[in-house]
């Protein structure tokens, strides 16, 4: 068997005032440059889903974080990186703390959920789920998707719809 390349990732969609913390990465990113997301990033060996989402919000943002809820979770296949990512999509209340900036990441926006669905270069999943990850319902989804190079998805199937 072929070895995989695989590692486990969360984003983070931070809610204050009605609005989300978005991420535009930095455009010398390896993986999805100049896309937005929500902040997050790879799970370390043996950390919990939740611990690493507090870990990574205060990494890339300087936010603490309450409130952690899971809303989507996924597998992606980056094609031209031979690169399986096994996302958790998180929502969370900011719980305090100042945005710092660290421009090696990119850039950190405050937008509605309105204003995230209109986004130029959204990754593409969360078009998919957005109306999941923003529902007041408890339901987690789950889904797959194949990205042929960059933010171009080829495949996407929803799991578990409504």
């Amino acid at each position: 068997m072929e070895n995989r390349n695989i590692a486990v990732t969360i984003e983070c969609f931070i809610r204050k005032d009605g609005k989300y913390l978005m991420l535009r990465r930095n455009s010398n990113k390896r993986i999805m440059p100049n896309v937005w997301m929500g902040p997050g990033g790879h799970r370390e060996f043996n950390e919990g889903l939740f611990e690493c989402a507090r870990r990574e919000v205060l990494e890339e943002t300087g936010l603490t974080i309450k409130n952690l809820r899971v809303k989507a979770t996924g597998n992606v296949y980056l094609k031209d990186l031979n690169q399986e990512l096994y996302f958790h999509f998180i929502v969370a209340d900011c719980a305090g703390g100042e945005i710092h900036k660290n421009p090696e990441d990119g850039e950190l926006t405050w937008l509605t959920a309105e204003e995230i669905a209109k986004l130029d270069n959204l990754l593409a999943e969360i078009h998919e789920v957005l109306p999941f990850i923003f529902s007041d319902d408890d339901k987690i989804v789950s889904y797959k998707a194949v990205y042929e190079a960059g933010n171009n998805m080829s495949e996407f199937l929803l799991e578990n719809p409504r």
